[in-house]
């Protein structure tokens, strides 16, 4: 699994020097003949006084820090802004008295970034493409997970008219990485406060958006992954945001904190070292820019980590996060909270923690918190909610949640009457075979279980594989409901060693009770050459001389 304590995890320097190779020729070689207007020309191609992360990531804002550049409100612009990936707040001062374009929107994100952990409200601005700034930096410094969403949903019908009037802002580029952001930002937000499904499906979207090597779409790739393996798939693809921002082109130090804490919750199931060298980046980032709000989420992920990676409480560093946290924002207070919950296994720290989480729109930690309390105590109003919140969201895999505690959560809200898809595929994820057996046939039993999750429950016997799950397969079997067909086709294909698809088990089961093609066809809607064809297939992987046999073998597979 991930880096046990006292492994260490390498963390890359955002600060440190990279190489400008990858840059356009041409823009170096004007710099190096010293040709500023031509310079300063190319400059406004790649760079974005708005969003100066890019396809060039840290090689393009060192580049552009190195050379003697003659003053100019564009140029300066770009320097302040660069100041503040930084966290240099010294040079923006200076660069502030060269009279930059937009002076108030880099004094407004300053203050915001460098704001303290109690702060809640965005700055104040009377101009609207101001305010969208402000707020977006605003809330996630402080993990206000609802007004980020809701942020995400108003930015799409905003139209930044100030883009014409800028000449530090190339319109082609703003608006093509416009899009790939607000495409991310929508995916970030209903990863963290709503549901996976849409997360994983804008991140999909964004993965199309934007220039070619944008680092946004290394975002949307990693999150369509860690969402989907949130949602119970798999981890089988590589994740890419880590390598992007280790390299030259990566993202400057705000940029990666910001990117990498949209992640962070999700890098809990990554089975390497991802997840603690994200806390020691984010640590470096965060004191490296002197923003408390942002120090404050580092080390609660990094005690989060030291928990995770077997230390106690008290060794991870719990008790000071606590006193912390105590007067920050809501959402600052969510994870600390929360791991006090864990820590302590007593319910009503849970409650707290679900009840902070519910406030700030926190659905992830929302799920950890009242699976861990169904798992420890499963009250009717607790398992009410986490039954809602599974069915609606999508949530299969909580972060902070061993398997072991979400298979006794599922069957917590088995046994208090509840059914639903959702519970038997976090019973089925959950590393014990008798807790899934268990959830199964409670939903098989009960005949006013939805009938999804019936049959949800049928497959989760056939991929658990003991022999119990098999007896009670051959069991279930013998019904002649949905749950039964759907059983006797697992059998059917177990048997036989082959997979006979949906179609073809429908077929044989009509054609071994006597019916002609042609009956099974007006049954099915099907013509009766296709129906020919289905049962041709079906002998072939049953191994029949004819149709006769193939309905005997199927039979006989059945009893």
């Amino acid at each position: 699994m991930g880096s046990r304590v006292g492994e260490p995890s390498p963390v890359v320097d955002l600060w440190a020097s990279v190489p400008f190779d990858d840059l356009p020729r041409s823009l170096l070689e004007a710099a190096d003949r010293s040709d500023w207007r031509t310079v300063r020309d190319e400059l406004r191609t790649v760079m974005d006084g708005l969003t100066t992360d890019g396809v060039y990531g840290r090689a393009l804002l060192q580049f552009v820090m190195s050379l003697p550049l003659p003053s100019d409100p564009v140029l300066a612009r770009y320097r302040a802004s660069i100041c503040i990936d930084h966290g240099d707040w010294d040079g923006l001062r200076r660069h502030l008295a060269s009279n930059p374009i937009g002076p108030a929107e880099l004094i407004g994100v300053r203050d915001t970034i460098l704001a303290g952990t109690d702060r809640t409200e965005p700055r104040h601005t009377d101009f609207e493409h101001e305010r969208f700034l402000f707020e977006i930096y605003e809330f996630v410094l402080q993990r206000a997970v609802r007004r980020y969403k809701q942020w995400a949903h108003r930015i799409l019908a905003f139209s930044a008219d100030v883009v014409w009037t800028r000449r530090d802002i190339p319109p082609g580029r703003h608006f093509r990485f416009r899009r790939l952001q607000d495409e991310v930002s929508l995916a970030v937000a209903e990863a963290h406060g709503g549901v996976l499904a849409i997360a994983e499906a804008c991140a999909d979207e964004a993965e199309r958006l934007g220039d070619n090597g944008e680092p946004g779409r290394d975002v949307a790739h990693d999150l369509r992954i860690l969402a989907g393996y949130a949602r119970g798939g798999q981890l089988n693809r590589d994740l890419r945001l880590r390598a992007r921002i280790s390299s030259p082109v990566g993202l400057s130090p705000l940029g990666s904190w910001d990117t990498l804490f949209h992640l962070v919750p999700f890098y809990t199931f990554v089975p390497d070292d991802t997840f603690r060298w994200t806390t020691q980046v984010g640590q470096q980032i965060a004191n490296g820019l002197g923003s408390p709000r942002a120090q404050l989420q580092a080390r609660s992920w990094h005690v989060a980590a030291g928990m995770r990676d077997g230390q106690s409480a008290d060794e991870a560093g719990l008790p000071g996060l606590l006193a912390e946290a105590r007067w920050a924002a809501p959402g600052l207070q969510v994870l600390p909270l929360l791991l006090r919950g864990i820590a302590t296994h007593r319910p009503e720290d849970l409650v707290a923690a679900e009840a902070v989480a519910r406030q700030v729109g926190s659905v992830w930690a929302q799920v950890s918190a009242l699976t861990w309390l169904v798992a420890l105590d499963p009250q009717p109003r607790t398992v009410r909610w986490l039954h809602r919140l599974l069915e609606t969201t999508g949530w299969r895999r909580p972060i902070l949640v061993p398997p072991t505690v979400a298979a006794d959560a599922a069957l917590g809200l088995a046994a208090a009457g509840k059914r639903g898809v959702s519970i038997v595929e976090v019973a089925a994820l959950g590393e014990r075979a008798n807790v899934t057996v268990e959830v199964a046939m409670r939903h098989i039993d009960d005949a006013e279980a939805p009938r999804e999750a019936r049959l949800a429950a049928v497959e989760a016997l056939s991929k658990l594989g003991t022999t119990h799950s098999r007896e009670l397969l051959h069991r279930v079997s013998r019904r002649t409901d949905d749950v039964g067909v759907a059983a006797r086709r697992v059998v059917t294909n177990r048997a036989a060693g082959t997979t006979l698809s949906e179609r073809e088990f429908e077929v044989l089961d009509l054609a071994r009770h006597g019916l002609t093609n042609r009956d099974i066809g007006e049954r099915l809607s099907l013509s009766p050459h296709t129906i020919a064809r289905h049962v041709a297939n079906a002998r072939a992987k049953l191994g029949a001389a004819n149709r006769t046999e193939a309905a005997a073998k199927f039979e006989e597979m059945n009893v």
